[in-house]
């Protein structure tokens, strides 16, 4: 799960979103929204909510990233967009979200939550154009959660793994 804040009309709201398969499901406070990824591509994402009433709207992305930071176009507004990284109030241990780069599919998940791993360790590994891609450990550190399952398709910036940095 992503939390971000997002400044709509000089106002900060916060939001969580978690994927499931081809659905995000995104939380801001009691409300929560259900968009089906319809397309996506390097440049935009193409979402549809479906309301209760069974009306349906369209929603598309477009961003850019820098870290922590997002500028989005959605349906031809302008947000700005940070991604909320909380600690553990016990430990001042870094956290770390690990992401496919490309679309591609999950052919082998290496490890399972509290496995101990090292910087460079073989986490999961994906495969996209016949080609296999290592998500690596970029730290020594313990592993927290895992977000993706074998042969599930995954799009470039999902978060499939998250690790806590060992101090």
């Amino acid at each position: 799960m992503a939390k971000f804040q997002l400044a709509i009309q000089g106002e900060t709201r916060k939001f969580e979103v978690f994927r499931e398969s081809e659905t995000l499901h995104v939380q801001d406070g009691t409300d929560t929204a259900v968009l089906r990824l319809i397309h996506a591509d390097k440049h935009t994402i193409l979402l549809e909510r479906e309301y209760p009433d069974g009306r349906r709207q369209q929603i598309r992305v477009a961003g850019v990233k820098q870290g922590d930071k997002r500028a989005l176009w959605v349906n031809g507004r302008t947000f700005t967009a940070e991604r909320v990284r909380e600690r553990s109030a016990s430990s001042s241990a870094a956290n770390s979200s690990l992401a496919a780069t490309i679309p591609a599919v999950v052919t082998d998940i290496l490890v399972e939550v509290g496995a101990q791993v090292a910087a460079g360790d073989r986490l999961i590994l994906l495969e996209s154009m016949k080609m296999v891609i290592p998500i690596q450990a970029p730290c020594d550190g313990v592993v927290t959660a895992v977000h993706c399952a074998i042969g599930e398709s995954v799009q470039a910036g999902v978060q499939l793994i998250e690790l806590e940095e060992n101090q």
